[in-house]
């Protein structure tokens, strides 16, 4: 029988000295600094592991901070858009995914700021709002994602009074016999919206039979 596998040709990749690692290390932090356009892909791959997460991480960083001056400092905490998929929710979603990883409490307390003024945004037509809050049920495009976030982050920033607001508020959404199925505008994004806040919070923070 036939090997059932392709050959690999690829050079066997053995572990970098350390004086190789070092000079690796030393030309990517040159390139950087001289600002020549950044690293061969070689350069970075021969960088130690943990060199290499740090650096990766303050890129990413630094990505966060350009996306929270572009959208959240330009539009002046005027909100017409709240929701995570395409408004100010994702910035706030951004936020605190930064705080996971570096556990800075100014993250935090932008993230509630953020998801503050998206509340507010949400209910900002009273006309409309009993009818939004039937069918912006979602996670990623609704009011449940406001919900969610908001909850998940007053319950790290140790706010109780605020974490029974957005629960409340999270348990009060009633879901339309007519709606769909579908992830942005349907049941499978109220879930989502659910399962984060019983990942976050704690088991059964939504039960399976409001669900």
């Amino acid at each position: 029988m036939a090997d059932r596998y392709f050959p690999n040709k690829l050079p066997i990749v053995a572990e970098p000295a350390a004086e190789e690692a070092a000079a690796a290390a030393a030309a990517a932090a040159s390139a950087a600094a001289a600002g020549g356009g950044g690293d061969s892909l070689s350069q970075l791959l021969h960088l130690p592991y943990k060199t290499l997460s740090e650096r990766l991480k303050a890129v990413a960083l630094e990505l966060k901070d350009t996306v929270v001056r572009q959208t959240w400092g330009v539009s002046g905490r005027r909100l017409q858009d709240y929701s995570l998929y395409t408004g100010a929710l994702g910035t706030a979603y951004l936020v605190f995914k930064a705080y996971e990883i570096t556990r800075n409490e100014n993250d935090l307390k932008l993230c509630s700021e953020i998801v503050r003024a998206c509340d507010s945004a949400s209910r900002s037509n009273e006309e409309n709002y009993f009818e939004l809050k039937s069918w912006r049920v979602t996670f990623i495009c609704g009011q449940a994602g406001v919900f969610a976030l908001g909850a998940v982050v007053a319950k790290h920033a140790g706010d109780d009074r605020l974490l029974n607001h957005y629960l409340t508020q999270f348990r009060e959404i009633r879901l339309p016999r007519d709606l769909p199925n579908e992830l942005l505008y349907g049941r499978a994004g109220f879930l989502w919206a659910c399962s984060f806040l019983n990942k976050h919070i704690g088991k059964d923070t939504i039960s399976t039979a409001h669900m």
